[in-house]
């Protein structure tokens, strides 16, 4: 396998090298550790937080909730920041555009949200029609599949979990093993690969056992390679998100040594 490019080396880097900033949901127990597993870099986290009881509005608080969290980080020299949430398939793509592109004038450094960076893990692999595993409630279904038909990309399949989740943040409860069974019920047939989406979600031994014949990724892991790609050309980019499929990706040994913890 062709070594990658090293993102550090692109970075001003601090004592440990990149520094990334990762703006999360306030419950969310997955992002930052799966964003640490699949980068091996330093991750500093901030939570995007709303008193509302109603999962639509909180979603959209979450969203007005970045700028103040990136606000947070102060000089901190990141590199770029990742918003671990696919919120902004309720306000669709050119909103997004329009948003993160006054958040990086604002601040100075890339913002890459997940939808955007499943987007363009979709791209370097040339898929355009995906199968979707997710615990969303029927309208996040609904407003997923009208977001990602807007930039082309078709959602042929979905598996969820048998209730509706009238709470989104019951996501917070799944373990590896639910997902690992919402994937065997995922019907492929006319997918180019499989999205495990929600950030709040178990994704990485699902995509570490993945038995499909098709590739499978989740919004962390496209975030987690949007983010070491951000300051590399478009080669560069295209070479991380390849790697963070491969069989042989670091981020594997990682994961296997992750939750051993002692000296």
């Amino acid at each position: 396998m062709q070594a990658l490019p090293n993102p550090a080396a692109a970075n001003n880097g601090g004592a440990y090298g990149a520094t990334y900033g990762l703006v999360t949901p306030m419950g969310n127990p997955c992002a930052e550790p799966e964003l640490a597993i699949l980068t091996g870099a330093a991750m500093l986290a901030a939570r995007a937080t709303s008193p509302s009881p109603d999962s639509r509005t909180r979603l959209s608080d979450y969203i007005g909730a970045i700028g103040p969290a990136l606000a947070s980080f102060d000089q901190t020299p990141l590199a770029a920041a990742g918003f671990a949430c696919t919120c902004y398939y309720l306000r669709g793509p050119e909103a997004e555009a329009a948003d993160i592109a006054a958040l990086e004038v604002r601040f100075g450094y890339p913002v890459i949200t997940s939808t955007l960076a499943i987007r363009a893990m979709a791209t370097a692999h040339g898929i355009r029609r995906l199968a979707l595993i997710a615990p969303y409630p029927a309208w996040l279904f609904a407003e997923a599949r009208r977001y990602y038909a807007a930039v082309g990309l078709d959602i042929v399949a979905q598996a969820g979990l048998p209730q509706d989740l009238a709470d989104t943040r019951g996501i917070y409860r799944l373990t590896p093993a639910d997902v690992a069974r919402m994937a065997a019920g995922l019907d492929v047939r006319d997918a180019e690969a499989v999205l495990i989406g929600g950030t709040g979600m178990p994704s990485l031994s699902c995509i570490a056992g993945n038995s499909t014949a098709l590739p499978m990724f989740s919004s962390n892991l496209a975030l987690a390679a949007a983010l070491l790609g951000s300051h590399l050309d478009a080669a560069g980019r295209q070479a991380i998100s390849q790697g963070m499929l491969a069989k042989q990706a670091r981020w594997r040994d990682r994961l296997a040594l992750w939750g051993k913890a002692g000296p």
